[in-house]
């Protein structure tokens, strides 16, 4: 997304939070692409209106150039005041302040937001991932790309077998 539009979402976000029903504009955001099915599952997923909206507000910045003005779309389609007002904030928010070479990137757990590239130290693959949060810990990477795909790589550890309880254990060879 255009740092210009994160900025008018990021100075208007209470704003937003607190005068928004994501019920209403989701669907057509999927509709437009712009929310896949599981984004509208987490979303739906939250229990209150603002944690949807919280959901779905975080969610935007991430998915691509054109997922601003689908959001102003989606709230110009539904004709109510309150949105129509909420345009004309987001229109006139002032984005003097904001240096589009320095793209505010949200990051979660350490881990790196945006396009990243990373190269495994055991081999010498290199992968390009986009709108991705990396999160490193105990041999592995896990890469959650945010549209409910999870990718893990394992780097020179495998993962624990299962012990005690739990474990899988082969039945015995039956006798002949």
């Amino acid at each position: 997304m255009d740092p210009y539009d994160q900025a008018r979402l990021r100075k208007n976000h209470t704003k937003l939070l607190d005068n928004i029903e994501s019920p209403h504009l989701i669907h057509y955001l999927f509709e437009k692409e712009v929310l896949s099915i599981d984004d509208l599952e987490r979303i739906e997923a939250r229990t209150t209106t603002r944690d949807k909206n919280f959901q779905l507000l975080t969610m935007l910045p991430r998915r691509g150039e054109g997922a601003y003005g689908h959001f102003v779309g989606a709230l110009k389609d539904q004709k109510v005041k309150v949105y129509d007002e909420l345009v004309e904030l987001l229109e006139k928010t002032d984005v003097s302040d904001v240096d589009p070479k320095k793209s505010s990137s949200s990051s979660t757990q350490g881990g790196a937001s945006g396009v990243t590239t990373f190269t495994t130290r055991s081999t010498a693959n290199t992968m390009q991932v986009c709108n991705t949060s990396i999160v490193r810990g105990s041999g592995n990477i896990v890469i959650n790309t945010g549209s409910g795909c999870t990718i893990n790589r394992y780097t020179n550890v495998p993962p624990p077998k299962p012990v005690g309880r739990g474990a899988i254990r082969k039945p015995p060879n039956p006798k002949k």
